[in-house]
């Protein structure tokens, strides 16, 4: 028995993978977690493409639910945003320091804020906003201890030094102060104490300098659920507004959290096999009885992490199967049992989602690969379309609410998934 799904007159397969954001969820999210801290300010972060959602809808998502700033890690993602109209607050972390870089004149032309966390940079930034002929606004990062961005303890008053003096000529203008905890993800661990401890003191040295930063800041979601007393001015909230797990022990749903993104494909082949037959390349799977198989269209190259043959399941029709043999680049396999009355090609097939519908979720994945959600859903490929979903739709540019409509976006090239035997 075999059963395919018909081509259009081009090759192209009538039906393909897609990916579906409900804002609606995130808006929830972002309400839910804002109720949660006395912060002034809040902050949604949308750095790689909203984490695989859509730069700018969930952009526009989240001011129009009452989040005061936007995060990103790159200034391109920043001067986007801008350019879509989007006029809040935006906070860009990550760029490469240079006398020539048009990229930072464009940002600070936007009134884009930048961290900064070096006396180079601030050299750098300098001399750009000369240019430009008004200050560089900037947030000054602290390094307590997670040893990425930001200046370490002891080259702090050296920074501070020289952002003063940069107030004082005209070139500069400090508007926060700074950290991202090295354990932000167990909420529970001393070092959170410590860090917070070192950059407070950080703070208190800054203002002594004659600094007088309006933010300060240092809590990502997982302490935004956990730890109230790191929230300090204006809280980080990333994958929590997207509905995931931001560290081990806390739940989504006991926050009334849930996810925005689900990831679905449509059976294009069905067709059974007797006992002995292998499965992929390098018959790693290989069937102890007759089994009918189906062929769903995504693989690697969309994002797929080929460590999940084995160690996951989709959800076609309330059942749910395992991925069966390796993952290719365009396509994987499922064990739909020995009997497959009720499924058929062109049924859908829900790779994760929205537990609450039965569906596996990507934190499912992210364990089932030895990860984490995170890492699932920043690496859906760009060839896969947003769709996207939303009560909230009309009130965010007067569209109707009404079914689903699809967006392009920007959004970098995934990473093909890790080898991994199943």
């Amino acid at each position: 028995m075999r059963r395919i799904a018909q081509y259009q007159e081009d090759g192209s397969l009538a039906l393909s993978g897609q990916v579906r954001v409900d804002l609606s969820a995130i808006s929830d999210n972002i309400k839910a977690l804002k109720d949660r801290t006395k912060a002034p300010f809040f902050m949604a972060v949308v750095k790689g493409n909203a984490y695989g959602h859509g730069l700018v809808e969930v952009a526009r998502t989240a001011v129009a639910s009452g989040a005061d700033w936007l995060g990103t890690a790159q200034l391109t993602e920043a001067i986007a945003l801008r350019n879509a109209g989007i006029t809040a607050p935006i906070l860009s972390w990550l760029y490469l320091a240079s006398q020539t870089s048009d990229t930072i004149l464009e940002a600070l032309e936007n009134n884009i804020d930048v961290s900064l966390g070096s006396v180079h940079q601030l050299q750098v930034l300098a001399g750009i906003a000369q240019r430009l002929g008004r200050p560089a606004v900037v947030h000054l990062e602290l390094d307590s201890g997670l040893s990425r961005g930001g200046a370490r303890k002891e080259d702090w008053a050296e920074l501070v030094a020289h952002a003063r003096q940069a107030e004082l000529d005209g070139t500069v203008l400090v508007r926060g102060i700074w950290t991202h905890l090295a354990w932000a993800d167990v909420p529970a661990h001393p070092g959170n104490a410590s860090a917070v401890a070192e950059f407070e003191d950080a703070v208190r040295e800054a203002r002594e300098a004659g600094l007088t930063p309006e933010l300060r800041h240092v809590s990502s979601s997982a302490n935004i659920l956990d730890r109230p007393e790191f929230h300090f001015d204006m809280v980080r909230a990333g994958l929590a507004i997207y509905g995931l797990a931001p560290a081990d022990h806390l739940n989504p749903t006991d926050f009334g959290l849930r996810p925005a993104l689900s990831v679905t494909a449509p059976l294009v082949m069905v067709k059974k096999v007797p006992a002995g037959t292998g499965v992929s390349y390098e018959h790693q799977a290989i069937t102890y009885e007759p089994r009918y198989l189906g062929l769903i269209p995504l693989g690697y190259a969309d994002g797929i992490p080929k460590g999940i043959s084995g160690r996951s399941v989709v959800d076609i029709g309330g059942r749910s199967v395992p991925v069966i043999g390796k993952v290719c680049m365009d396509q994987f396999m499922v064990d739909l049992g020995p009997d497959a009355t009720g499924i058929d090609v062109g049924d859908t097939a829900v790779l994760f989602g929205d537990p609450a519908t039965g569906a596996a979720s990507a934190d499912d994945w992210g364990a089932a690969i030895g990860s984490h959600g995170d890492e699932i859903i920043n690496r859906i490929a760009p060839r896969l379309p947003r769709i996207y979903a939303s009560s909230e739709r009309a009130s965010l540019d007067g569209a109707s609410s009404e079914g689903t409509y699809e967006c392009p976006d920007y959004q970098e090239p995934a990473a093909a998934g890790q080898d991994n035997v199943a």
